[in-house]
């Protein structure tokens, strides 16, 4: 169910001729080398940004969930069956442990990551059985890598959303306020997003041997 990237450079030999003929030939895993942001990784911020730009200028709190209907909508339509997302490029901002054990990551996105404009949090956590799901337990092979990996470091994660009741990704929010209306914008501004972490590695910008 879990899979765990390596991030190792893979050297390959020609089997045929002379040992000092035989010349190793570097394959680079895709996360060693400069990966373009994946298609939805770019087409799920642009619908954040739209529906922040659109919470802001709203003070009817039922067209603000009207517009949060839309917005679960659109982020489905960009997910896909299942809601899966594949080699999203994000930042560990911090991480939890259980007293059994089980670890929970907080991510970011650098590129919505601007005060006073829609930042998205990613975490594999979340109400009840979403939790339980979510969590990187101590049998799982994820937790040994992930338990390495230090704050601010960039990494490249696949998995799913969990749905919400409208079928959108489910998400809870930031309080940023007491005021009602306040407390919807913060769930377009500060949305915390749970999610199921199926793949995870650190990402390397440059090959890491020549």
């Amino acid at each position: 169910m879990t899979i765990v990237l390596s991030l190792a450079w893979l050297m390959v030999g020609a089997r045929a001729g002379p040992a000092w003929a035989q010349a190793p030939v570097p394959l680079p895993l895709p996360l060693a080398v400069p990966m373009a942001v994946p298609p939805s990784q770019a087409a799920f911020r642009a619908v954040l940004v739209k529906y922040d730009a659109l919470a802001g200028a709203e003070t009817d709190i039922d067209l603000l969930r009207e517009l949060e209907v839309e917005r679960g909508a659109a982020l489905a339509g960009v997910l896909g069956e299942g809601l899966r997302f594949d080699g999203w490029r994000l930042v560990l901002s911090g991480t939890e442990s259980t007293p059994m054990g089980a670890i929970f990551l907080r991510l970011l996105d650098t590129t919505l990551n601007a005060p006073r404009k829609v930042r998205p949090t990613y975490w594999n956590s979340g109400p009840g059985a979403i939790m339980r799901q979510a969590e990187i337990s101590v049998k799982s092979p994820l937790h040994v890598p992930t338990a390495l990996l230090k704050r601010g470091t960039v990494v490249v994660v696949s998995g799913h959303f969990f749905a919400g009741e409208t079928g959108g990704p489910y998400f809870e929010s930031a309080r940023i306020s007491a005021h009602p209306i306040e407390v919807e914008h913060g769930r377009f501004r500060a949305p915390y997003f749970s999610i199921k972490i199926e793949a995870i590695a650190e990402y390397f910008p440059e090959p890491r041997y020549p």
